[in-house]
């Protein structure tokens, strides 16, 4: 994998990938000849979400995902404090792991209009333009690094062993790469960026460990195709994107499955941008305007902070009640949005489970859009951005009267500590199992006339922004005799 920005002495050539390397893959889907068997269109959100949701906490650590998947937060570090020649005194901050251990390119010394003085590591972990030199712009910078990750196709992440010997080798996986808006993240800087950015993937290999057994199990194998077929369960995706229109939204989902597991609501910027993290899911986006850090003013309350939201499948609801976001309906004020963190807990089969230490906390879960202080933003970015596209990038400052947060591009990172604040991992969802998941017993779609989310917003949403749906769904493969193989959903 190689990442590229087309200039090493622009201060504003900062790049690196989003947080998990699979951000680089739109769209996945497993064929069987000519018929899809999975097709994931907004697999990168779905990754990107499950990995802010259930991978290990990537705040002040860095751990083994940082090895072959890309994955990292930020840990307390250092970076050169001065520029030009000479000595390079270290400075204590705090260090973005993909900027500065995973992949990320910048220029090498600190200049003065760089937002954060921990983007000033340099090509990471090399500067290499990778074996295929997809470019041969002598002054570009480069950085290539291998990766080695597991698809999070349902079909290969199910328990049993895919019976590949009796597929008629028509087993296929195709993998749609990303644009660079969706996967690459360059941070907001105070003068406008003149660069451009790209990647090229090169040397892609399928592992596959290959087990073979004995010729009394291909006999056994051969008697289940024979008696009705050799069943695989598995769960996969379906993806439903709505615009944001006016405050109060039902947004009808068309799912017809026989068995839906869970539903899952996000809202991310459309069109995507590099300017801002694309894989970010956003609490809300209607930010009120940056509050006065001094005099701790501003507006009292957000004017477009969630109120509630809830599913309607049929005559009933999921949950009964709505789940409910803020104080009271009208403060605009965020109650932090842990009734809704619980229901994405039930989804993920984790609830009360304190073994899981997940990056979600309460500066990426159920924070109003609070807008940087003192940033102007990049090309196509409509004035200020909001604090919860930003990876890491601002620093948080404090919260005003209405709990609308503040934050700071430029303060120095030494101060900021533990107070980095990540992209904002929030969705609305809901799990619709009866039982613990292991067989199929979701909600049988078929059988409902129409399934609704109702989201109730206490303002328009910022235009630019869209609602995506992802439902999580059973669905079986039954493989016969002669090659044949049926497929169940």
């Amino acid at each position: 994998m190689t990442l590229q920005t087309s200039s090493d002495t622009d201060h504003t050539a900062i790049a690196r990938f989003q947080n998990n390397i699979q951000s680089i893959f739109s769209r996945v889907r497993v064929l069987y000849g000519s018929t899809p068997l999975e097709d994931i269109p907004g697999y990168n959100v779905i990754v990107r979400g499950l990995t802010e949701w259930t991978s290990t906490s990537q705040n002040n650590t860095t751990n083994q995902m940082s090895i072959a998947e890309g994955i990292g937060g930020f840990i307390p570090g250092s970076f050169p404090g001065t520029t030009g020649t000479g000595a390079l005194p270290q400075v204590s901050t705090v260090v973005n792991v993909r900027q500065s251990m995973v992949q990320g390119v910048a220029p090498r010394q600190v200049l003065v209009n760089n937002p954060d003085g921990f983007y000033s590591s340099g090509p990471v972990p090399n500067q290499q333009a990778g074996q295929s030199g997809f470019e041969t712009n002598t002054s570009a910078n480069y950085s290539t690094r291998r990766y080695q990750v597991n698809l999070a196709s349902g079909l290969f992440t199910q328990d049993k062993l895919i019976p590949t010997k009796w597929m008629a080798s028509q087993l296929a996986v195709e993998l749609t790469l990303a644009p660079e808006t969706s996967c690459i993240f360059t941070p907001v800087v105070t003068t406008t960026p003149t660069f451009t950015t790209t990647y090229a993937v090169t040397n892609v290999n399928l592992i596959p460990e290959i087990l073979e057994f004995d010729a009394s199990y291909d006999e056994l194998f051969l008697q289940g195709l024979r008696d009705g077929g050799v069943p695989l369960k598995f769960s996969s995706w379906h993806q439903y994107t709505f615009g944001v229109s006016g405050n109060n939204m039902n947004l009808l989902i068309q799912e017809r499955s026989r068995s839906v597991k869970a539903i899952f609501a996000v809202q991310r910027r459309s069109p995507e941008q590099l300017y801002t993290d694309s894989g970010a899911l956003i609490y809300e986006s209607a930010p009120t305007g940056a509050i006065n850090v001094t005099k701790n003013q501003g507006n009292p309350g957000g004017t477009g902070t969630l109120n509630s939201f809830q599913f309607r499948i049929g005559g009933r609801y999921f949950p009964a009640s709505p789940v409910q976001c803020t104080s009271a309906y009208g403060t605009g004020v965020s109650n932090g949005a842990a009734e809704a963190f619980v229901e994405l807990q039930k989804c993920l089969n984790c609830v009360g489970d304190y073994r899981l230490s997940s990056s979600v906390n309460s500066l990426t879960w159920g924070l109003p859009a609070g807008l940087m202080d003192n940033s102007t933003g990049g090309p196509g970015v409509a004035g200020k951005v909001m604090i919860g596209e930003q990876d890491y990038n601002p620093c948080f400052l404090l919260y005003n009267a209405g709990g609308i947060p503040a934050a700071d591009a430029n303060a120095n990172p030494m101060f900021c500590g533990s107070n980095a604040v990540g992209s904002s991992a929030f969705a609305m969802s809901t799990s619709l199992e009866t039982s613990n998941g292991i067989e199929i017993s979701g909600l049988n779609a078929e059988e409902q006339s129409d399934i609704s989310l109702i989201v109730n917003y206490g303002g328009p949403q910022t235009a630019g922004f869209a609602i995506e749906v992802y439902v999580l769904y059973d669905a079986m493969l039954v493989l016969r005799e002669n090659n044949v193989l049926e497929l169940i959903q």
